[in-house]
């Protein structure tokens, strides 16, 4: 093979990062050779890494355009901090020349070679209710596909460089995103005051139905909707709003009695949980859960879910809460403490019959140095949810005595779920017949706790 720019291009492309010793070998040339090579291909390659760890790879074009994007982060002021540049490489992945890194990287990254996107990045993929009425909304014009799961990690770039300004967490990519973050900040409309509320909320759900609401892609079935309300001792006055429907029917009597059910578990967790209120109007039930990836009007928190930090960071076969986080805790990245709480977060969502704990509803907040949990949401005893049919079922609850080791952290968490179904089992807005099944739950859980 010659040692000429298009060899160089035809070994980088399949190969990925590759050293200068083994682009010399490849090539059959010397390493100086290599490295002129490297000088003459300019900014068609990334170079990244000091004396041995240094990199060579092939930049990678996404429709006919090299790529090379900005990423922000939005500070709790609202003010946009640059963070890195990233840059797709071939075969696959992309490295990220990080200025001021906004989260733990992993070991095989610390030169910004990354498999595929940062793993912080895979958050703010399209995803549940409002995430597919993103896809939807955007895909004509981004010529992707309306299905978001279609989408591979350019498009993913793509979107949220185009219309990635009102997303999970702090970040942001690309300098299109930001321009419509900022541009959008001079027409805000003031978050909605108390009298406006209500009937607003009806207007967003139908609209939300209808797939015409504009928002973020926040994950979850739910149906839901994103909007600022003005509300006495806010932190932020951005929620995410979840919903009911509007008939009498018992499926949609047993999302109703879930929705509250939400509300009286984020009231038993206390502080950890994000704040919440429930709303009625018009024959629908709306939860609000405050955002805590917003501070204010303008300013954001970084956010990432358990199930990135696992595959970006621990590599565990499952999103099993307790497992990942003992394993952050293991690598210095999480405290004690807040792994202990996740597990007991863990434990609590058992006791109220939530089957729902996957690696999307556990969050953490994060910076370059670690991760610190975050308030806990959408807990909630998602074993009473109808079927996908609409039959509602009311299966007995699943109580497990504990272990030894997990005793304390149990009688805790048994506690806080005491609380839950005591409050829901006396709770007029619960209709009498999941009033009954909480009551049960009850008296089950003490039995349980006596033997404990």
């Amino acid at each position: 093979m010659p040692a000429d720019l298009p060899s160089l291009e035809r070994l980088l492309r399949p190969r990925g990062p590759l050293g200068l010793a083994d682009i010399a070998a490849a090539l059959g040339c010397s390493t100086k050779t290599a490295q002129r090579l490297v000088a003459a291909a300019g900014d068609a390659v990334v170079a990244a890494g000091q004396t041995r760890r240094r990199r060579i790879a092939w930049r990678r074009d996404f429709r006919g355009q090299r790529v090379q994007t900005p990423i922000y982060r939005i500070d709790v002021e609202g003010r946009p901090q640059p963070v890195g540049l990233l840059r797709p490489i071939w075969p696959q992945g992309c490295h990220v020349d990080a200025a001021a890194p906004a989260w733990p990287a992993p070991e095989e990254a610390r030169d910004g070679w990354y498999d595929g996107l940062p793993y912080p990045l895979y958050d703010l993929r399209p995803q549940g209710f409002l995430g597919r009425a993103f896809a939807r909304r955007h895909s004509a014009g981004l010529a992707l596909s309306p299905d978001p799961r279609d989408w591979d990690d350019d498009a993913l770039l793509l979107s949220l460089g185009t219309f990635g300004d009102d997303l999970p967490g702090e970040l942001l990519v690309g300098d299109t995103a930001l321009r419509r973050l900022l541009d959008a900040r001079l027409g805000l409309t003031p978050p909605l005051s108390g009298e406006e509320q209500p009937a607003a909320y009806a207007t967003l759900a139908m609209q939300a139905l209808d797939g015409a609401l504009p928002g973020s892609s926040a994950g979850g079935e739910f149906p839901k909707f994103t909007v600022a309300r003005d509300l006495p001792g806010m932190a932020t006055p951005h929620c995410v709003v979840k919903f009911s429907g509007a008939d009498d029917s018992a499926t949609v009597q047993r999302w109703r009695d879930l929705l509250v059910c939400e509300h009286l578990a984020a009231q038993a967790l206390g502080e950890q949980s994000a704040r919440t209120r429930l709303l009625v109007h018009e024959g629908r039930h709306f939860l609000e859960s405050e955002r805590f990836d917003r501070v204010g009007l303008h300013g954001r928190r970084g956010v990432v879910s358990l199930a990135c930090l696992n595959a970006g960071l621990v590599g565990e076969a499952t999103d099993d809460w307790t497992r990942v986080s003992a394993a952050l805790a293991a690598r210095g990245l999480l405290s004690a403490e807040d792994a202990e709480r996740a597990a007991e977060r863990q434990l609590f969502g058992r006791l109220i019959g939530n089957s729902d704990m996957h690696g999307g509803n556990l969050g953490f907040f994060h910076d370059a140095s670690g991760l610190r949990l975050a308030p806990s949401y959408d807990q909630l005893p998602m074993r009473y949810a109808p079927q996908a049919g609409g039959e509602v079922l009311s299966p007995a609850l699943p109580l497990a005595l504990p272990l030894p080791d997990e005793r304390e952290p149990w009688q805790r968490a048994a506690q806080w779920a005491l609380q839950f179904w005591q409050t829901a089992a006396d709770d007029a807005r619960i209709s009498a017949s999941f009033r009954a099944i909480c009551a049960g739950n009850l008296a089950a859980l003490r039995q349980a706790i006596a033997l404990a």
